[in-house]
């Protein structure tokens, strides 16, 4: 068992769902970021093209993520990086919740995640440099294009109500109000 965080910034190590592709499928860039610099750090960038407006996003999984929820950019994040704090963070910040059951939430949390991982890759999904979400979608489409034989429906099943019981998690715990 983990030790309990000395403070608020020990529970983002403990955690890294903001970044891992479990809480978000992408991070806007903003007109501060730098998008050459990041680039040049190795964050990889989509543009999407909204009229005349360009928008620069990183996917996540971010591949500034390493092992241990630190990030080798911290320095030189993007802005809603630095603006980021979940309600856990928030909640252990203001004394409404404890440490060890922010943990507690975190580990929940990421057995959740783990088990839609599971079940993705049991269905064919192997692709972990996407998020959670997009790869749910894409799996669902896939199946509704192919259909469904009686295995596959069943663990489709079961990952629907796996990602479910995600998304109510990270609604209720995670997604500031």
């Amino acid at each position: 068992m983990a030790a309990a965080p000395s403070n608020t910034s020990d529970l983002c190590l403990a955690c890294g769902l903001c970044c891992n592709g479990v809480l978000f499928k992408d991070v806007e860039l903003q007109p501060a970021d730098d998008a050459n610099k990041l680039v040049a750090l190795g964050l990889p960038l989509k543009i999407a093209h909204r009229g005349k407006q360009s928008l620069a996003k990183a996917p996540q999984p971010c591949a500034a993520l390493c092992a241990d929820n630190r990030c080798r950019i911290y320095a030189d994040r993007p802005q809603r990086c630095r603006q980021f704090e979940c309600a856990l963070f928030k909640s252990v910040a203001a004394g409404e919740t404890k440490s060890d059951q922010a943990l507690k939430t975190i580990r929940t949390t990421r057995q959740r995640a783990e088990k839609v991982r599971r079940l993705l890759r049991e269905l064919g999904d192997t692709d972990e440099q996407l998020a959670l979400s997009l790869r749910f979608q894409r799996m669902r489409r896939r199946l509704e294009r192919s259909g469904f034989d009686e295995s596959s429906a069943e663990t489709f099943g079961e990952l629907t109500l796996a990602v479910h019981a995600l998304n109510v998690l990270l609604s209720s715990e995670f997604y500031p109000a």
